[in-house]
Parts: C-alpha cells; sequence; structure tokens
C-alpha cells in the first residue's frame, strides 16, 4: 500500500468522515453529482453538525476525491491479486499441449477478474454510479482523477499480462496497453447496464470476455499480417 493510500485508509476510520461519505453516497446516487451537495444538506444525513465536514475535508470536491480514491483502493489490489493466483493455477492435462494450456488459462484468468469486478459493481452500486455520473459532471478535478484511475487499472492489466504470459508473444507491448486501455473504459460503462438490467448479468459477464478474446485475437492477427509483410 502507498503512504497516499494507507493514509486514506487510517484517516477513514474516523467515524464522523466515514458517516459523512456514506452521507454523500446515499445522496448523490440517484441524480446528483458530489459537489451539487449542500453543507447542511449533507450533515443532517449524516446525523452530524455542520461544522464537522471542515475537519475532515475542505470543499465538496475534495469529499468527492477521496471517496473516488477509496473506492479505487478497494477494488485495483484485489483485481490483481486475482490475476496471479488464477495465472499460478495449473491445468493438469494429457490431452492438451503447451498453446492449448496457454490458451485455458488465459480465458480462466479473463473470467475470474471479469466476475471479481461486476461483483464489486453490484456491491457498491452506488459508489459506481456516481463515479460514472462524475467521469462527466462539472468538477475538472473530479474527472481527471477518474482518467487517472481507468489509466491505472489499464496500465495494472497490461503489465499483470506480460508478466504472467497471458497474451500470445508476438503481440507488442504498445498493442497489449492499447487493448488494456479499451477494455478499462468498456468495463467502466458496462458497469451501468450491470447494475440496471439485472436479467441480463450473465450475457453480460460473456460479452465482456468475448470482447477480451476479439480484441487479442484481432491484435494476433494484425501482428502476423505486419510480420509477414516485413518478410
Amino acid at each position: 500500500m502507498s503512504d497516499k493510500a494507507g493514509d486514506s485508509a487510517r484517516a477513514t476510520e474516523a467515524p464522523g468522515k466515514r458517516a459523512l461519505m456514506e452521507a454523500a453516497v446515499r445522496l448523490a446516487a440517484n441524480s446528483r453529482c458530489i459537489t451539487s451537495l449542500g453543507l447542511r444538506e449533507l450533515a443532517r444525513e449524516a446525523g452530524l453538525n455542520p461544522n464537522t465536514f471542515y475537519r475532515h475535508f475542505r470543499s465538496m470536491e475534495d469529499l468527492g476525491l477521496q471517496l473516488l480514491r477509496q473506492s479505487n483502493h478497494q477494488l485495483r489490489g484485489p483485481l490483481r491479486a486475482l490475476r496471479r493466483q488464477a495465472a499460478q493455477q495449473s491445468i493438469a492435462s494429457r490431452d492438451l499441449d503447451p498453446e492449448q494450456e496457454e490458451k485455458l488459462r488465459g480465458r480462466r484468468v479473463s473470467q475470474q477478474t471479469i466476475r471479481l469486478y461486476f461483483d464489486y459493481v453490484l456491491e457498491h452500486r452506488d459508489r459506481v454510479v456516481i463515479a460514472v455520473r462524475e467521469l462527466h459532471g462539472p468538477s475538472e478535478l473530479l474527472r481527471a482523477e477518474l482518467r487517472q484511475q481507468m489509466n491505472e487499472f489499464a496500465e495494472d492489466m497490461a503489465a499483470d499480462i506480460q508478466t504472467l504470459g497471458l497474451a500470445p508473444a508476438n503481440i507488442s507491448t504498445q498493442r497489449i496497453q492499447t487493448i488494456a486501455t479499451l477494455l478499462s473504459r468498456n468495463l467502466f460503462y458496462l458497469s451501468l447496464d450491470y447494475i440496471a438490467e439485472p436479467e441480463r448479468r450473465d450475457a453480460i459477464l460473456e460479452l465482456a470476455h468475448e470482447q477480451i478474446l476479439m480484441l487479442f485475437t484481432g491484435a494476433y492477427l494484425l501482428q502476423e499480417m505486419a510480420d509477414r509483410e516485413a518478410h
């Protein structure tokens, strides 16, 4: 854990701060941006004196920033840990050649990390809805934070794909980073469908997994074509 993440985690242990953050989530979850909340409204929802707010936050924008960073911390580490765990599990079968085993390994990691991501989405649906809204909201600070977080998820994904050998060897580092960036943004937007359409959740999981396979298959074929043209 970085110092910044550790400080944030310790700070949210303060009951008053935690109450204010939870109240902000409840108030903003339906149709509002964090920065549109009123101080007295928020304090009333949290059951606190309005003066308590400034013991913990400089502004509503600061509260929103800390909410986004807290959510990011809760998901980012577990996703990487699950990728490593899934990648390390062996597939013992005499019927599989090394290439088939690598494909199945990559698919297992993809399916498990997608499942963890969408489990998080359901468990923290209000925060996810707020994050999607803030990505197009009035605060440039919060928009920039969310863009940075999506870039960090993509960097994590790309690094894990390469370190764990989850992509065909001929796909370049640049293409893996591009794929990870596309996937990071697409999963973020699929979150809304996953929350709003419970009857389609299995189909959304399958769609997300299929998109991963299509992107890597396309990158593999593009690289093969480039290699043939080079020779």
